[in-house]
């Protein structure tokens, strides 16, 4: 792993670690004997963190990015290799316990939006372990981009049902990282499905990567549903490592025939140059013999 794929794991983990146990201090103190939430300098300090981790990830991807000797893009960056597979299926076999407990839910009375946020669940896990194979074997972007639609989709749907189940939430401090958890993962699928099509720049993708991945954490401690807690790890743990194949470049020079792109032009052959002090005889005039 590159030095600078440390520091991204390093530092997301202890900022997400600083937040959770903020936001569970919070979340002890935050609400009144009424229900109602009343101001306590924890929740300061907890958006002044929350600030300071988007700048964090913002400056690091600007600097990863100015660190490259010329614009990569997403065609360029390696896997991981059999661990990252390995890591995707463990993710998958985690994504499908959740799914069964949201199929669970339907079955004992839930709404139809339940159904289909678990099977849309399913989808996803089996998804991230595509994207997990293709990034491995370097083959075309064409499943990679599918593989991402079917994950984005997911966190669109989860979004449409949270807002769904908590708009009418009296105290919104309980809700609102959930929220941003969840718009930051919408955005992070979209940007790295995007990305599989060379639409997206590395650097947006890492940004919203890491702020996902730190999101994802802090919004697992409020989370009183067993399903809903085994899809923000996934989310997180999936991020985290989208985030590691950003800074993970591969040879640049493969570039253009692993995107489909044209080959690079071969230098075109040198004009033959007179050499000095050599004098070259005038063309005969026309009708006279040599």
């Amino acid at each position: 792993m590159k030095k600078s794929g440390i520091v991204f794991v390093l530092v997301s983990l202890l900022l997400s670690a600083a937040a959770m146990l903020l936001r569970k201090l919070e979340l002890l103190t935050v609400l009144d004997a009424g229900g109602l939430a009343v101001f306590k300098p924890v929740t300061a300090i907890l958006i002044v963190l929350s600030v300071l981790a988007a700048a964090f990830f913002l400056l690091f991807a600007r600097h990863e990015a100015a660190q490259a000797e010329k614009p990569v893009s997403f065609a360029s960056f390696r896997s991981l290799g059999v661990p990252g597979v390995v890591f995707g299926a463990v993710c998958l076999v985690i994504q499908l316990m959740g799914a069964w407990l949201l199929f669970r839910e339907w079955k004992t009375g839930g709404g139809t939006l339940l159904l289909i946020l678990a099977i849309l669940a399913g989808l996803a896990g089996a998804g991230w372990l595509c994207l997990r194979l293709e990034e491995r074997r370097g083959k075309s972007m064409g499943s990679r981009f599918l593989a991402g639609c079917l994950i984005t989709l997911f966190y669109c749907l989860w979004l449409i049902s949270y807002y769904h189940d908590n708009a009418s939430e009296p105290s919104l401090i309980l809700t609102v990282y959930a929220f941003l958890a969840l718009c930051a993962c919408c955005v992070a699928g979209y940007s790295y499905t995007g990305g599989c099509v060379e639409r997206m720049k590395p650097r947006f993708t890492l940004f919203f990567c890491g702020l996902a991945l730190y999101l994802s954490l802090v919004a697992m401690v409020r989370q009183e549903t067993g399903a809903y807690r085994i899809f923000w790890l996934v989310s997180a743990l999936q991020f985290c490592h989208c985030g590691l194949v950003l800074l993970s470049p591969g040879d640049l020079a493969k570039v253009p025939e692993a995107a489909g792109g044209p080959e690079p032009a071969e230098p075109e052959e040198a004009p033959e140059t007179e050499t000095p002090g050599e004098e070259t005889e005038p063309p005969a005039p026309e009708g006279e013999e040599d």
